[in-house]
């Protein structure tokens, strides 16, 4: 989460749900997972508690974590 500025709390369910994607034992989880990301971020920049440019680096971060992680599970 280099780059972003939030506070403790807020960095710990950040992590929590990054981990939580990068846990995902099957593609409807890891889904599951980012859409929580996603509703994470929209209620931290609409409640106005980051930086400008801050909510657009999360979505990134969750972003690429969730398509690394779906890209594992995906079957061969």
């Amino acid at each position: 989460m280099e780059g972003v500025v939030m506070g403790d709390k807020m960095m710990r369910e950040a992590d929590r749900l990054l981990a939580q994607i990068g846990r995902a034992d099957s593609m409807i989880v890891a889904v599951k997972a980012g859409a929580r990301a996603d509703g994470f971020v929209l209620g931290l920049e609409t409640a106005g508690a980051l930086r400008v440019g801050d909510a657009e680096r999360l979505y990134i971060i969750f972003e690429a974590a969730l398509d690394e992680r779906l890209k594992s599970l995906a079957p061969l």
